[in-house]
């Protein structure tokens, strides 16, 4: 939340100075119940240990997840709690937060708001389990009950601005925090609860637990060591993106002018030694202007904006697909044929899919001998609508399948892309892609996509 606190909405702003001031109230309350006198003096020492843990939690939050940082406030909080008198332990927890939210910058009223989170639960805490002068078992269940509460409290108080200023409801926000953070917070109760009672019980094992935070500090660089290689690699994947489009942008204009050339010169070189070598640099020329095609069209597959979803037909997206290359089949003798064994609708990005299912046949055609056929079947499998395309070539090596959708797997038929844009594609539909062949008798690649009822993206 970073608006001005004179903008907010009254009930968010009646919670954000309620808060302090409810946990002003139950302070006062804990100072009655319990007092202010230490059982014993060396306790006193926790003031400003637990003053300075709150200020170093705040200021250095550390990551448990790619996408999850933790603050370790809780930890000297619940032993200012759990070791100080109730009159003075949920006063120095807070203030020890109220110090590192004003060392990070933050706002005057998040602040404050924060403390009196944390008076709020380190009061509530400090009544039921303030631990004494003898430990015993009742004692540590009052400890552990204490951390219990501090942790419930602390997050139940925290998402009531969140729930406000987004609208969302309140439980459903509170169960979604839960769900994310409760591996942390227990993790540092219990480090808590353990500490304070072993201080008592005994003092030289105190600080064995808390060989978690080196463990902690060490996933937390690990952790920052990964985002960062995430970050770069990224980078170099963007500008590789940028690279292959610009690439290809930049080629196809020369290219036409090129081709264009090239033809005026065919007609006028037709059944000469020249001519041959007009028609073999037009065939190259062609070669290069779909390889610059498909540089795009992978380029605009490994993009991450959102599909353009509408609900296709994959007859008609097939039907599509033989249109488009029925002159080139024509050409190189051989039949496009499509059977649809069951009805199939999915929603998908028509384009996109369509220059999956091209590169396909693209490719079937090319390997197909002239007088052979190839077929695009729809059907239903058990995963839902399934595509397939057919070919009658001469098949894969079994050492070519394990990378055969990698990019640039050359084959003597193209330039390495089609299939992976093939996969690319697919992929980001939530389905997959895959080959069945044998050597002498042709390739069957099957795409299986979900059922449009099952798609959320």
């Amino acid at each position: 939340m970073i608006q001005a606190f004179a903008s907010f909405p009254a009930r968010l702003k009646a919670v954000v100075v309620g808060v302090p001031l409810a946990g002003v109230v139950l302070a006062g309350a804990a100072a009655v119940q319990g007092g202010f006198s230490a059982p014993q003096p060396w306790r006193w020492i926790m003031v400003p240990l637990c003053l300075a843990g709150g200020v170093l939690a705040e200021r250095y939050p550390v990551k448990i997840g790619p996408e999850q940082k933790v603050n370790l406030g809780a930890l000297p909080s619940l032993l200012a709690v759990l070791l100080l008198p109730p009159g003075v332990g949920p006063a120095t927890a807070a203030a020890g937060v109220l110090a590192g939210n004003q060392l990070v910058r933050r706002s005057w009223w998040e602040s404050a708001f924060n403390a009196g989170n944390v008076l709020v639960a380190a009061s509530l805490a400090a009544m039921a389990g303030a631990i004494g002068a003898d430990a015993g078992t009742a004692q540590d269940a009052r400890a552990a009950l204490a951390s219990f509460i501090y942790v419930a409290a602390n997050l139940l108080v925290a998402v009531l601005p969140a729930s406000l200023h987004s609208g969302r409801p309140y439980l459903a926000l509170a169960r979604q925090a839960a769900a994310v953070s409760w591996p942390a917070s227990l993790t540092l109760a219990s480090c808590a609860v353990s500490v304070a009672l072993l201080s008592i019980e005994a003092p030289v094992a105190a600080p064995l637990p808390l060989i978690v935070l080196p463990l902690i500090y060490r996933m937390n660089r690990a952790i920052l060591a990964q985002a960062n290689a995430n970050e770069q690699l990224a980078g170099v994947l963007s500008a590789q993106r940028r690279f292959l489009t610009d690439v290809s942008h930049q080629v196809a204009t020369p290219l036409a002018t090129i081709m264009t050339n090239l033809s005026i010169l065919r007609r006028g070189a037709r059944g000469s030694a020249t001519g041959q070598a007009i028609e073999d640099s037009v065939a190259e020329a062609e070669r290069m202007k779909r390889m610059l095609g498909r540089l795009r069209s992978l380029a605009h597959a490994d993009e991450d904006v959102p599909l353009r979803r509408e609900l296709v037909d994959l007859a008609e997206l097939t039907a599509d697909v033989v249109r488009a290359f029925a002159a080139q089949a024509g050409t190189s003798g051989v039949g496009l044929v499509t059977e649809v064994t069951a009805p199939a609708r999915i929603s998908a990005d028509k384009d996109l899919l369509r220059e999956a299912v091209a590169n396909l046949v693209d490719n079937a055609v090319r390997v197909s001998p002239r007088g052979s056929e190839v077929k695009l079947r729809v059907a239903r499998g058990p995963a839902g609508p399934s595509l397939e395309v057919i070919d009658s070539g001469p098949g894969i090596e079994a050492d070519r399948l394990p990378g055969l959708f990698e990019r640039f797997q050359r084959s003597d038929s193209g330039s390495g892309l089609g299939l992976a844009i093939a996969r690319r594609v697919v992929e980001r539909h939530g389905g997959t892609i895959h080959v069945r062949t044998a050597r002498g008798e042709g390739s069957t690649f099957t795409i299986e996509l979900p059922e449009a009822s099952r798609l959320t993206r």
